[in-house]
């Protein structure tokens, strides 16, 4: 005698086949999701790199220029500075890409940018201080100097004020328009107080 079991048919083929269809569309949707949220990432955290080496740059600058000490018995504060500080139309050309000056604790400080071909470079040059890289990936520094009416001049006994900007990307090279090739430029002015 032969029993036979009720709905235990199983599943057709063509049942089989809509729900490996459905199960393909739900998982292509997962991966797109999840391939986006790193792409958002990767973007998110570069720009976040190159925001921060900007600031830190510009921020480190400022704060010491604004405390730089006149030469004994003088009103020059800069030492030294790149003749190109008085050259150009502030921001978009022209200005030089070094200084020096005798900080609060009367030492020397040169900053400079190093290295060849920094904008075109992949992965920058380096933001230098006294010969100490101060933050990398660094694709330009711009300082214009003015005297104390605002108009630009390279006269070192004359300067009273610094503008500067610094444009960076990420350290590690990256091909462009991908999500790793992120730029920032950042810009501040400086009046010397000590004077």
């Amino acid at each position: 005698m032969k029993r036979t079991l009720r709905g235990s048919e199983g599943f057709t083929l063509a049942e089989l086949l809509v729900v490996i269809a459905i199960l393909g569309f739900i998982m292509g949707a997962v991966f797109t999701l999840q391939q986006q949220g790193q792409l958002a990432y990767l973007t998110g955290a570069a720009r976040v790199e190159v925001q921060q080496n900007a600031r830190l740059g510009l921020d480190t600058m400022i704060s010491e220029i604004r405390l730089a000490l006149p030469v004994a018995g003088t009103t020059q504060v800069v030492g030294a500075i790149d003749n190109n500080c008085s050259a150009g139309a502030p921001p978009t050309s022209g200005g030089g890409s070094s200084i020096t000056f005798t900080d609060q604790d009367n030492i020397a400080v040169t900053y400079q940018l190093v290295g060849a071909s920094c904008a075109t470079s992949a992965s920058g040059c380096d933001l230098q201080r006294n010969g100490q890289t101060l933050v990398g990936g660094v694709q330009q520094l711009r300082i214009w100097c003015y005297n104390g009416s605002g108009a630009l001049n390279n006269a070192l006994t004359e300067i009273r004020e610094i503008r500067i900007q610094i444009q960076t990307k990420t350290e590690r090279p990256a091909a462009a328009g991908s999500p790793g090739d992120q730029h920032a430029v950042v810009e501040g002015r400086v009046r010397f107080r000590n004077i």
